[in-house]
């Protein structure tokens, strides 16, 4: 009997020592493919833009942020003078149909709104809905986030600010954030 388990036991052993032998002399292994610490910056920027990615430096990041706030100020600014100039026509305007039209023109702009979204780094996708549920872009984000995960889209979720509006679908609003 001892002498059984002694066998057994060396059997266990060479099977082992083998095991290890292979995984570190086998061109198989992990170890041995190319990762992301491997590629050249260009290859690896050509890698990221093949996967649908964008890819900028940190001053184009900087640039494109502060593009962004002055794109936002000057919108509010023009909005203002679309709003006195809108004013003042509609006070001269003497015909009743035309100032019926105008307002009905704008309670279409009011119905449609429009929203610049977000998104951070490490946000789930339940949290996009509900931004856009909060902001009368969708209707139920519930519906939106099971979408992007039967589609597949939650999982290309792009980071950064994206206009969407509340007359679009959810396919528009899925292909809008992920790009």
């Amino acid at each position: 009997m001892k002498r059984t388990i002694r066998a057994f036991s060396l059997g266990l052993f060479v099977a082992g020592i083998m095991m290890v032998v292979t995984f570190l002399f086998s061109g198989d292994n992990a170890a041995s493919k190319k990762n992301a610490e491997d590629l050249p910056l260009d290859e690896m920027i050509e890698v990221m833009k093949n996967e649908g990615y964008r890819v900028v430096t940190e001053e184009e990041y900087i640039t494109l942020s502060l593009a962004d706030g002055n794109e936002q100020e000057s919108q509010a600014e023009k909005d203002n003078n679309e709003e006195e100039s809108s004013e003042k026509e509609s006070d001269e305007s003497s015909d009743g149909k035309d100032k019926e039209d105008k307002n009905d023109e704008e309670e279409e702009k009011d119905s449609v709104k429009e929203y610049t979204l977000h998104i951070k780094d490490g946000m789930p996708s339940s949290d996009i809905g509900n931004l856009l549920e909060e902001n009368d872009i969708i209707e139920d984000s519930s519906k939106f986030n099971k979408y992007l995960e039967d589609e597949g889209y939650h999982k290309g979720v792009q980071l950064g600010k994206f206009k969407v509006t509340s007359d679009m679908n959810f396919k528009e609003l899925a292909k809008a954030i992920t790009r």
